[in-house]
């Protein structure tokens, strides 16, 4: 639902926050040449019409440089201000909750719901963001603005389902944002580890692990390359040296203390793609897209994590 609550609701909310975050991570159910006869006249051969080549990167001189999509973004030279945030929309499910009432970014529209998939983004069932006395769907309700910038992170309620499914549903989803908000640079995030001794504990359910966080992680990289958005290794921000979230910085496993968010809007501040490189970026990509033989190289984003 979209909410801006975060100045007025935050002091109340806070003693009871926890309970109602605690079911943000809640379980959900589960591609013949004949050659020609010879002939005593000679025979004129066509020439070969030539194969078409890439087109060539743009020249640093008239263009900014390229962004190579799959790879995680750098950090930026200089952190963006929160008034950036104004034309930014935040989607996602209970962790988004958190990020908004809790992380200091108090611009911009946040639409999220606990226990959202990607399988619910466009389903007619789960209409549950109100605007302007009618309720909408996920990408309805993306459907009523314009942005400038889609931050999306979803994936932790999907974690029981086969990590193919989610990865089609992902492409699926990524579609109808890029079509819907065709001048957003969209910048798709990975998913912060779960500490799976916490998590236990707490109760959440055993596929909720990092193994297959791992495996939706790498997901989210093939498909931020094959639809051509912005890939934001979030989860390094929460990564510790064993792989796992950080047993200090989480009330549940999955959910971070209050005070913790803010370790992700620093690392949404600091990592920003130019507007006009990622405009070139796309155009080169799209492109080349048919011309290239490249095989998808997925980075590893967990290479400190060991088996759970």
């Amino acid at each position: 639902m979209k909410l801006n609550v975060n100045k007025l609701l935050c002091p109340v909310l806070l003693p009871t926050m926890t309970i109602f975050l605690l079911a943000g991570c809640a379980p959900t159910a589960p591609n013949t040449v004949h050659s020609a006869v010879p002939s005593p006249s000679p025979v004129q051969m066509a020439t070969p019409e030539p194969s078409a080549t890439p087109s060539p990167a743009p020249s640093a001189s008239n263009s900014p440089a390229l962004y190579t999509f799959g790879v995680p973004l750098e950090e930026s030279q200089s952190s963006q201000e929160d008034s950036s945030f104004d034309d930014a929309v935040f989607l996602g499910d209970s962790r988004t909750e958190g990020l908004q009432l809790f992380s200091g970014i108090d611009s911009g529209d946040f639409y999220w719901q606990r226990g959202m998939t990607v399988f619910r983004v466009d389903n007619d069932k789960y209409k549950v963001f109100p605007i302007g006395g009618q309720n909408y769907t996920l990408i309805g309700a993306l459907s009523q603005k314009s942005y400038q910038r889609v931050y999306i992170m979803i994936g932790i309620n999907e974690l029981g389902y086969p990590v193919t499914s989610y990865e089609t549903g992902l492409a699926q989803f990524l579609d109808q944002v890029i079509a819907i908000q065709p001048n957003a640079v969209i910048y798709l995030q990975t998913l912060p580890p779960i500490n799976d001794q916490v998590a236990r504990s707490s109760g959440l359910a055993e596929y909720q692990n990092n193994d297959n966080v791992n495996a939706f992680n790498q997901a989210i990289v093939r498909v931020a390359k094959e639809k051509h958005v912005v890939l934001l290794d979030t989860a390094q921000a929460y990564r510790g040296e064993d792989g796992q979230l950080p047993a200090d910085l989480t009330i549940d496993g999955c959910h971070f203390h209050y005070d913790k968010y803010s370790i992700w809007a620093d690392y949404l501040r600091r990592h920003v793609l130019d507007p006009e490189q990622y405009t070139a970026s796309r155009e080169y990509a799209l492109t080349n897209a048919h011309s290239s033989n490249e095989t998808t190289h997925v980075p590893n984003l967990a290479q400190s994590e060991e088996p759970a």
